[in-house]
């Protein structure tokens, strides 16, 4: 009897070291009963385990997959430890009631209605714990016959969020006559498409500025693909809202073009060089069937002229993954209007990628985005833009009422009703005061 228990430990010893030798320790697992075995996705399908430090997308499909909200019922039948009781849980994933006595749902972004025009729209939403009043709001928009849970996954905004201090929106787009999600751009096979989804991102801006204290002036947007059409849909005719863009594998329709306003809005735009969705030289021939498009250079030559920039300046990042087969130039345009810069990182040899998602390595394009983005976080009271609110941005303020300024010139107008006066001048008052 004690021979064959030795044997027993034998094997199960020897099995662990198999796995360890081929597996790896972030994968390697044990069931209920202290079995070992590999989370590998050719088995099950996901990258995660559990959610913790080892969730990469390990077999660079560019999603990475995680059991927790996945749609599976996991009351009791699919946790953490498979039939390990202690770790069932319910995230609410079937409709059915929600479980959650160990707290393993609690980083699921909840997922929420909101109507505009008689539409039921979709969204989720990310804030923050503590976020401070007036934080900067963020909109991510996923591309065509993705979604937004997609892209709240592959683009780790959340992260990027907690680190910080911004608050995240992923709206859902509606679906056409495909049944593909899409933004209303004005696709050619969009043409009998009437959703207004300006208005649509408009309007849940301001409702979420409300509804969360986030900045009115902070308020940014970034996409991938039609995302990123969409960004420069809202740069041309939703600046008001939308104060920067950064858009990902990104184009101006021509209709778009055609139709700007012409307001100076800072602009990132990465994109491969070798992107065979959205091309490189764009489509002004609508060969592909999407419609006629810019090429990426000449999109970038429209916002720096809208923008007024002086000089520019080619520089090469770093080349840190030479297996990626690219490299990364980022032409800075900058001595803008309004200190507004436009940016354009090509990929060389690039694809239809998010970079660090997907594709090229060198760089993770949501940190540069942020990064970008965040340089025009407008801090509310900073009359004179010198990042300090004081009484020094008082005599600013008093200046330019006595000059008779707009709201246009600068950013006096710190009640936010269209005009500079001396009710400003006390609104500011109260904010340094308050601050103290």
């Amino acid at each position: 009897m004690l021979s064959v228990v030795k044997f027993k430990i034998t094997v199960l010893i020897f099995i662990s070291l198999c796995f360890n030798q081929d597996c790896g320790n972030n994968m390697l697992m044990y069931d209920c009963v202290g079995t070992a075995f590999c989370n590998d996705e050719a088995t099950y399908g996901y990258d995660c385990y559990v959610n913790n430090q080892f969730c990469e997308d390990f077999n660079g499909d560019g999603i990475t997959d995680s059991w927790v909200g996945d749609g599976w019922c996991d009351d009791g039948q699919w946790g953490y430890d498979f039939q390990c009781e202690q770790y069932s849980y319910d995230c609410g994933d079937c409709g059915d009631l929600y479980s959650d006595d160990y707290g393993y749902c609690s980083h699921i972004v909840e997922l929420y209605q909101y109507e505009y025009q008689g539409r039921i729209r979709e969204y989720y939403f990310y804030k923050p714990e503590n976020l401070d009043d007036n934080a900067p709001l963020l909109f991510v928009l996923h591309g065509y016959t993705s979604n937004a849970n997609n892209i709240m996954n592959y683009s780790n905004f959340n992260t990027i969020a907690d680190e910080n201090g911004f608050a995240v929106c992923y709206p859902q787009g509606t679906s056409d006559q495909y049944n593909s999600n899409f933004w209303n751009v004005g696709y050619a096979f969009h043409q009998n498409q009437t959703v207004d989804d300006v208005g649509f991102l408009k309007s849940l801006a301001n409702h979420l500025q409300t509804e969360y204290s986030l900045s009115i002036q902070n308020t940014f947007s970034t996409g991938m693909s039609n995302g990123g059409d969409m960004s420069y849909l809202l740069a041309c005719e939703a600046y008001d809202t939308f104060s920067a863009i950064a858009p990902v594998a990104g184009t101006m329709m021509e209709s778009i073009y055609e139709s700007c306003d012409g307001a100076p809005v800072p602009v990132l735009e990465i994109h491969g060089t070798n992107d065979d969705v959205t091309l490189w030289d764009g489509d002004m021939e609508n060969n592909d069937g999407w419609g006629s498009y810019l090429s990426t250079l000449d999109i970038i030559d429209y916002w720096v002229d809208i923008n007024n920039c002086q000089e520019s300046e080619d520089i090469n990042l770093p080349n840190t993954d030479f297996y990626d087969n690219s490299y990364v130039v980022n032409h800075r345009h900058y001595d803008c209007i309004n200190n507004n810069e436009v940016w354009l990182y090509e990929v060389v040899n690039g694809e239809h990628d998010w970079p660090g998602a997907y594709g090229n390595m060198d760089i993770n394009a949501s940190e540069e985005i942020w990064n970008f983005l965040k340089s025009y976080t407008l801090l509310v009271g900073d009359v004179n833009q010198d990042t300090v609110v004081n009484i020094l941005d008082i005599i600013s303020l008093i200046e330019i009422i006595l000059s008779g300024g707009s709201s246009d010139d600068n950013f006096g107008d710190i009640n936010d009703d269209g005009i500079i006066n001396i009710i400003d001048v006390v609104a500011l008052v109260n904010l340094i005061l308050n601050n103290f």
